[in-house]
């Protein structure tokens, strides 16, 4: 008999004894699914988390002021952060991997407009940051230098104001809105950039607004730039880049009391990588406990197959069948038999991964690696746990098989 004929052979036994082999390799298909599910939610939990950290329109690194200055008792002293000029942040954008670098304030207003009134946040910003950040203008124009530069009364709603503060047939651009009793001209409408779970909060439900980041200095009082964050031109480097910059940035001010840092952001991920390893570790256990006694099952129900099937072993013997031939039969018929169990499991995480997908925030991502590792870790359980009946089966005595009743 060639293997050929063995795999369909070994087919044919676990056919007619469905309900048997199917129990049997239950605990092979929750070890190999419990591992492939575990992997592909944790895989796709972190790539989305790059996504978020390191994605094109969301890649920006802050900097801060970190003093490092004392009182003689060892307490840390107040130490007001140097003023940053755009001429400084000209500078820093040369440095290696640097792709924009935005200087920003903001404050919050009132808007009244047409008998609407709103709270909500205005954003200081410079002719950079509509490119930088690539928001979608939606009507009329950017704010530009000569905005910034002349302190022009302008500012561009985004489309949750424009939806909520303006009637669907009302031309937006051009329109005098108060803000804070004092009245501003509407030169454009972007596209939100607000998540669709913040547009119900209180502080976000009316929208945002971008004015001239000189603007904001003069009508709140505050510092003409005091967020810095720096976009990368290669998100993967984003870290690196962050503090070159910052070590840049405390170069060009000069402080003696304190430097500008980066946040480093790879520190989030090496977290969740931590995080996400303790889990796996845990239901790998879990799962490498069902593939042993999935494993126990198949060396049982392979021993009570060898019991069956005594009497065939020993005619087969007695027609000629070798000891290796008879080791060969059963080991096929134990990898066979763990090999589907495997195969089902994929198929059983597959389906999981994919009902997950449409209730996750984000998509599990199934490794190729894990799967072929899946497989063969089967295949090898069928081995480990299908020599001993295998090795029985083979030792009969062809004789005492024939008489066995």
């Amino acid at each position: 008999m060639n293997i050929r004929e063995s795999f369909a052979l070994a087919l044919s036994s676990i056919w007619n004894h469905k309900i048997r082999s199917i129990l049997t390799m239950l605990g092979i298909i929750i070890g190999v699914s419990a591992v492939i599910i575990v992997v592909a939610i944790g895989d796709g939990a972190r790539q989305q988390m790059a996504d978020d950290l390191f994605s094109t329109d969301e890649n920006a690194i802050p900097l801060y002021f970190e003093q490092t200055t004392y009182e003689e008792n060892g307490e840390m002293m107040w130490v007001e952060p140097p003023a940053v000029t755009g001429e400084q942040l000209d500078a820093v954008k040369e440095v290696a991997g640097v792709k924009y670098v935005l200087g920003t304030n903001s404050g919050w207003g009132t808007m009244n407009h047409n008998e609407h009134t709103a709270d909500m946040e205005i954003i200081g910003v410079d002719n950079q940051y509509f490119i930088a950040k690539d928001l979608t203008l939606l009507e009329g124009r950017r704010l530009n230098t000569r905005d910034n530069d002349s302190y022009s009364r302008v500012a561009m709603i985004d489309s949750l104001t424009r939806e909520n503060m303006f009637a669907p047939d009302e031309e937006a651009v051009g329109a005098i809105i108060d803000i804070n009793d004092n009245p501003y001209k509407v030169v454009g409408v972007y596209e939100s950039t607000l998540p669709p779970e913040f547009r119900h909060m209180d502080e976000f439900m009316n929208g945002q607004m971008l004015m001239p980041r000189t603007l904001i200095s003069m009508m709140f009082g505050s510092p003409e730039i005091d967020t810095i964050n720096v976009i990368a031109d290669q998100p993967d480097n984003l870290t690196e880049t962050g503090f070159a910059a910052a070590e840049k940035l405390t170069e060009l001010t000069g402080s003696e009391e304190g430097m500008y840092v980066a946040e480093d952001m790879s520190a989030y991920v090496e977290e969740f990588d931590s995080f996400y390893m303790t889990i796996t570790l845990f239901i790998s256990s879990i799962a490498g406990i069902s593939l042993l006694v999935g494993g126990i099952g198949v060396m049982n129900i392979m021993l009570v197959s060898v019991t069956e099937r005594t009497r065939e072993i020993g005619l087969r013997k007695a027609l000629g069948a070798t000891r290796g031939q008879i080791l060969r039969q059963f080991l096929i018929e134990s990898v066979t038999l763990t090999s589907l169990g495997g195969l089902i499991g994929i198929g059983f995480a597959a389906l999981v991964t994919a009902v997950a997908a449409m209730f996750l925030p984000f998509t599990p991502i199934i490794n190729p690696v894990v799967v072929i590792v899946g497989i063969l870790f089967s295949s090898m359980i069928g081995i480990v746990f299908g020599i001993l009946p295998a090795n029985k089966a083979s030792k009969l005595s062809p004789i005492d098989a024939l008489r066995y009743e």
